[in-house]
């Protein structure tokens, strides 16, 4: 910390000591503590001694899959996931994403792109904070009611498992009913960040919260419009 001011930290989960030591580079130089771990139980170990802001994890770990260990990290810390791996396939991407993952960045990447998502999502994470200290403590709109100080959303009085993201998803789409909005909108407002053009973060977050909002229960709050993104329901507007 200098001049009062926090220096994030943030650990990368990689056993490739190239990837690790480039990320740790560029990172360093943009001002963040970096610390690394080689394999899943080396990550859980430094997670319960050490404050850490925001995880980058590959996927192909020794010991275990960043999935797995995704899973576990969830049970106890809500920090920003950004899975950095090379696997690129449909089902990989739905399954980093769907386990508590953030984001998704293909390797091989370029250092400038990564910092920048990395700026964004802690960036994304005091912008929240800020807003929950300075925002209404409670927010009621139609079928839900959101506690801003706990992000906790309650549909019908009940409440919903939602990860970060989906929470901050839903938030957008209560404070905009039967507005358009597309997946760019998406993520530059909850991402914090430009999308590239790589919406399947955006569809795969919106997908898993569709299916929670809609379970058991025959209403559609989320409708996909072609090629306009999508649309929330209210149903004070229906």
């Amino acid at each position: 910390m200098a001049n009062g001011v926090k220096t994030n930290a943030i650990l990368v989960v990689d056993d490739d000591p190239d990837i690790v030591e480039i990320i740790s580079l560029y990172l360093g130089n943009a001002g963040y503590c970096v610390s690394a771990a080689a394999d899943g139980a080396e990550a859980i170990r430094q997670l319960e001694c050490t404050d850490i802001d925001l995880i980058l994890l590959d996927i192909m770990l020794p010991d275990q899959s960043g999935t797995e260990l995704c899973l576990h990290i969830r049970k106890t810390r809500s920090c920003p996931i950004l899975f950095v791996s090379c696997l690129d396939e449909e089902e990989q991407v739905l399954r980093a994403l769907t386990v508590g993952g953030d984001d998704y960045i293909r390797k091989p990447f370029y250092p400038k792109e990564l910092v920048a998502r990395v700026r964004a999502m802690l960036r994304r994470v005091e912008l929240e904070r800020r807003t929950l200290n300075t925002a209404a403590a409670e927010l009621s709109t139609g079928d839900f009611v959101v506690n801003m100080e706990k992000k906790i959303i309650y549909k019908h009085q009940q409440e919903l498992l939602l990860s970060p993201i989906e929470f901050d998803i839903l938030l957008y789409m209560l404070k905009h009913p039967c507005k358009p909005i597309s997946c760019e909108e998406l993520y530059q407002q909850v991402w914090q960040s430009e999308s590239l053009g790589d919406i399947r973060t955006v569809m795969v977050h919106v997908s898993n919260l569709r299916k929670k909002l809609e379970k058991n229960d025959t209403r559609k709050y989320i409708k996909t419009m072609k090629k306009r993104g999508y649309v929330f329901l209210d149903q004070r507007y229906n």
